[in-house]
């Protein structure tokens, strides 16, 4: 087939798209909200500091928390005591609705991802550690232990999935895991994770506890099997919201 041809066939089923400093700064503000590192009720840095974080103007920015405030994420008040915060937990549920419904057909895609991934991190980290990367994964671990709010429980989650990727010493990989899980976004209410809480913990305190023994294979498998246990509480999650049958993904 000419050259031309192909050509010609692979730009008809490429979609190029244009991403905005803003659209860049919507992304970026709504992967914290979905990760924990933004939780219900926080109020977002000054415009200033914030803009400087995100290397744009102040208009730009304004720009994202505008879309941001109108899909729900965030309140805006005015005033001198006034600004962003993150809307309550009620209101990122019903924006978790709305982001499944949109995004519920790539969440196999994610999690093929996140496989790939993580398992990899999971291993280096096995193979690379130090002790004090122990010492950050053995207290992540620890606090997931106690009681602790929701959204506390999905930053504590955050924090160990973190501790295992810096201890890989690969920041492109690590960069991945942040991308993808930023993508990924869990409900601030989701029962079924409550039902399966121990579970989860138990995963992740065999994950590293295979990192301190430095067995990699081990160390991934682990971490195959925590994700896929994360994958089956979205799943009933969507089942439970009436979004979608996860028999039929």
């Amino acid at each position: 087939m000419p050259a031309e041809v192909l050509n010609n066939e692979y730009e008809s089923n490429v979609v190029l798209t244009t991403e905005t400093a803003s659209d860049r700064a919507v992304r970026y503000l709504r992967a914290m909200i979905f990760s924990g590192q933004l939780r219900p009720g926080d109020r977002l840095p000054p415009e200033r500091d914030l803009g400087a974080l995100l290397g744009i103007s102040r208009m730009t920015l304004r720009l994202a928390l505008k879309a941001l405030e109108s899909t729900g994420y965030l309140v805006t008040t005015r005033g001198s005591h006034g600004g962003s915060r993150v809307t309550d937990a009620d209101g990122l549920l019903l924006c978790w609705r709305r982001w499944m419904q949109e995004h519920s057909t790539e969440l196999d895609d994610i999690f093929e991802f996140r496989l790939t991934v993580e398992t990899r991190l999971a291993a280096l980290a096995a193979e690379r550690r130090t002790d004090e990367d122990l010492r950050l994964m053995d207290s992540a671990v620890a606090r997931e232990a106690e009681p602790q709010d929701w959204s506390s429980l999905f930053r504590t989650d955050m924090d160990i999935h973190n501790a295992i990727a810096r201890a890989a010493r690969s920041p492109r990989l690590e960069q991945a895991m942040v991308q993808a899980r930023g993508d990924l976004f869990v409900p601030v209410d989701l029962k079924q994770l409550q039902q399966r809480e121990q579970e989860v913990h138990e995963t992740h305190a065999g994950i590293v506890g295979a990192i301190r023994e430095r067995d990699a294979e081990r160390a991934a498998g682990l971490m195959r099997e925590h994700l896929r246990l994360i994958q089956k509480l979205i799943d009933r999650a969507l089942e439970t919201a009436g979004i979608a049958d996860s028999s039929s993904r």
